[in-house]
């Protein structure tokens, strides 16, 4: 069942500041800001056989995506992580890269915010989120986007925006986007069947 204190929020409305930025178990969202100047401190380059770059995550999360990694090519999968830490900075840029001068910011702001963060709000800034392999809603049916599905959480890692649940979320669903919260939170949020968000406002905060 959704969580009806969540589903009732207008998004980008009463919108927090992150007071503890470096806890694993951070909830960063449309309510939830980063600071500006917030970058972590163990950002660490992941290896080069699970990354299609220089991709960074903090320290624990880089370790368990690498473990991940060589766990879904035993199974003969390969996972790569295709985008990982991005400054608040960069992040605007992202959110800002289709803006043109025949539309307001207000008008953009409608479209883009079920893609993109606002920058300060993106888990990406936390260092602790990683898009894996594409971006695209059909990587869910490729092996790799089962083998995540279904066993990221086995390591640390569940999926952030789930189908069916835009509305808590506030964004389009994203197959690829998984975001580490440490072995025994990921379990209780799998099993749960709850967003993030959701868990988070229920248990956690």
């Amino acid at each position: 069942m959704d969580n009806d204190i969540t589903r009732s929020k207008v998004f980008y409305t009463d919108i927090k500041q992150v007071l503890k930025p470096d806890c694993l178990d951070v909830l960063v969202n449309k309510f939830y800001k980063l600071p500006q100047d917030y970058v972590p401190r163990d950002l660490e380059p992941v290896n080069s056989d699970y990354s299609d770059g220089n991709h960074l995550l903090r320290h624990e999360a880089r370790l368990a995506l690498e473990i991940m990694g060589k766990g879904a090519l035993e199974e003969g999968i390969s996972i790569k992580a295709c985008s990982a830490f991005r400054s608040y900075d960069y992040q605007e840029e992202v959110y800002l890269r289709k803006k043109t001068d025949m539309v307001s910011l207000e008008e953009y702001q409608i479209e883009r915010d079920r893609v993109s963060a606002r920058p300060g709000h993106s888990e990406h800034q936390t260092g602790l989120a990683v898009d894996i392999n594409e971006t695209e809603q059909t990587f869910e049916d490729t092996p790799a986007g089962r083998w995540l599905a279904g066993n990221s959480y086995r390591y640390g890692y569940i999926l952030r925006y789930p189908k069916g649940k835009e509305h808590i979320t506030g964004y389009d669903y994203e197959p690829w986007h998984y975001r580490y919260v440490g072995n025994e939170l990921a379990h209780k949020v799998y099993n749960s069947g709850l967003t993030y968000d959701e868990y988070y406002e229920i248990y956690l905060q």
